[in-house]
């Protein structure tokens, strides 16, 4: 083999592993850390030349080649660090990203947890609004009892009792529906206290009987 071809063959061997390391060492710089490190094979070809030389006996230029190897070695421990700090810090991204997910987790269950709490603030003002509007309405209905009750007794003080109409059975109704109406909004105190109205008016109610009688009496004798 001749001189010249062992030449260019020890060159393109070198040209070859310098490309393959600066293609690397490009793609290192773009965060391409998903290649494999080329160090390792770029040293073996080094000692592979270095081999080759000495075997042709060209020691001197072999002897030349021990420095890319100690170059390629001490690239190759760089990237290992690198490689490492890379690592490390993708297992930090991670940890924050987990924490954020957690972060993101519990900034939902607080809007949640904020969502049914104006949920139930919003139940409530509805059933306030409820029970406003039905006491309301009771209250009405009881206005209303009142009022029957006072006209009706006005009109029996004029001696007219016999051409009315007794409220009082209406009006006894009217409570009964009341006390029920206020047991089911939970003013069952109010209720008990309503009671009373009706005994007054059943007490009401007998009396308007008798009273009735006494005037049919009277009626008949004239």
């Amino acid at each position: 083999m001749g001189e010249k071809f062992k030449s260019q063959v020890v060159a393109e061997m070198i040209n070859n592993v310098e490309k393959i390391a600066r293609d690397y060492e490009l793609g290192i710089k773009k965060n391409k850390f998903e290649i494999k490190c080329p160090y390792p094979k770029i040293i073996q070809t080094y000692e592979s030349i270095i081999q080759m030389l000495i075997n042709y006996s060209w020691n001197e230029q072999a002897m030349i080649f021990n420095e890319q190897i100690k170059f390629y070695q001490e690239k190759l421990e760089k990237d290992k660090k690198l490689r490492e700090i890379k690592v490390q810090k993708m297992q930090k991204w991670k940890e924050i990203e987990e924490l954020y997910k957690i972060k993101e987790i519990n900034t939902l269950r607080t809007v949640i947890l904020s969502l049914n709490k104006e949920e139930r603030i919003l139940d409530f003002e509805e059933k306030k609004k409820e029970k406003l509007k039905e006491s309301e309405e009771i209250f009405n209905m009881i206005d209303n009892a009142e009022r029957m009750a006072k006209e009706y007794e006005k009109e029996i003080k004029k001696g007219r009792i016999l051409y009315l109409d007794c409220p009082y059975e209406k009006l006894i109704e009217i409570y009964k529906e009341v006390v029920k109406r206020f047991e089911s909004i939970g003013w069952k105190e109010e209720s008990s206290k309503l009671i009373d109205s009706i005994r007054y008016y059943n007490d009401k109610l007998e009396k308007d009987k008798r009273l009735r009688e006494i005037e049919e009496r009277k009626l008949a004798k004239e």
